[in-house]
């Protein structure tokens, strides 16, 4: 009897970890990986991430009992569109991105109702250690899940117990809600770094202040190399993005005013209590993401997570109402 499939589309730093530590255990599965980048996929297959490689998408899916896609959101829609006509009834289509809402509203729109659809964001903070692929990457960070309007239950039970299985806790969020704070923690620094590039590079100055941008200017500055994925993520929040860039205009007025401040009448200046504060609060935050201890209500008992992921994802318990719906899409 064949070993029940899971295929990985995208192999890059969230896809080929994935593929790492879902073997750290052994697992009667088998995992396949596809990425449009040979090299990566050669990389993945090389370091073990996965069993084989598919060049043909349609090879890497069609068999599989799970599919993971970690691309970004620019891609996203081609990919489902590819997916649509060859999705089996029982497999479940686990979509990693850092945008929920429009992952799973592009999943609504391009994949039969019979699709069990679950989206997931993997909280990377990079504190602690350099984000390179490897297995314990998303031991005892959030991974972020919501799942699509007609995604079953035990669905989401199986995406849960997949990402325990991989060492990360799982938060189950309401996508807008949790693409609203994005807006704030990922989109709007990003935001920012590409304002400063362009007053930096576009001033008087920059000739001669290129030779002084260090460490802090880099650090500060970091965009990727994708101009076009940073546009496709802004625009579809741009709402919320809009209302936080509000609410930054109006903390930097703030911040203008204790530049200006002068010291009270106890000789201690506004702007020193506002940088203690931050500073304060800024080594709290790193203190918290380095030792993954967020002050949060200890997780109710479960079903063992790997039974009940060995039972959903080889017992096939979706498939019922896989094929009843099958039956409902054709009437």
């Amino acid at each position: 009897m064949a070993k029940p499939i899971i295929t990985i589309i995208g192999l890059g730093l969230v896809g080929t970890s994935l593929g790492l530590a879902l073997q750290r255990e052994a697992g009667d599965f088998e995992i396949v990986g596809h990425d449009k980048n040979l090299d990566a996929a050669q990389q993945a297959r090389k370091i073990g991430a996965v069993q084989r490689t598919e060049w043909n998408l349609h090879s890497a899916w069609e068999d599989a009992q799970l599919v993971f896609l970690a691309v970004p959101l620019s891609e996203l829609r081609d990919l489902l569109h590819h997916l649509r006509d060859s999705l089996r009834a029982e497999t479940l289509v686990f979509i990693a991105v850092d945008m929920i809402q429009p992952a799973l509203q592009l999943a609504h729109e391009l994949l039969p109702s019979r699709a069990h659809v679950v989206a997931g964001h993997p909280i990377l903070t990079g504190v602690g250690g350099a984000l390179t692929p490897r297995p314990d990457l998303f031991e005892e960070i959030t991974f972020c899940l919501a799942a699509g309007v007609e995604t079953e239950p035990q669905a989401m039970q199986m995406a849960s117990d997949l990402v325990e299985r991989v060492g990360a806790k799982a938060l189950f969020v309401d996508a807008h809600e949790h693409d609203g704070l994005i807006a704030g923690v990922e989109q709007l620094p990003q935001l920012l770094a590409a304002a400063l590039v362009q007053m930096s590079t576009r001033s008087t100055g920059w000739r001669e202040g290129r030779r002084l941008a260090g460490r802090r200017f880099a650090q500060s500055t970091e965009l990727g190399d994708n101009a076009a994925q940073l546009f496709d993520a802004w625009q579809s929040n741009r709402e919320n993005l809009l209302l936080r860039l509000t609410q930054l205009r109006q903390t930097l007025a703030d911040w203008q005013a204790l530049l200006t401040a002068e010291a009270d009448a106890e000789g201690k200046h506004p702007l020193l209590t506002s940088l203690e504060q931050v500073v304060h609060d800024r080594l709290e935050w790193e203190g918290q993401a380095m030792l993954k201890a967020w002050d949060e209500a200890p997780r109710s008992e479960r079903v063992e997570s790997r039974g009940m992921f060995q039972q959903m994802f080889f017992g096939g318990l979706m498939g019922r109402r896989g094929a009843q719906s099958e039956r409902k899409d054709r009437s």
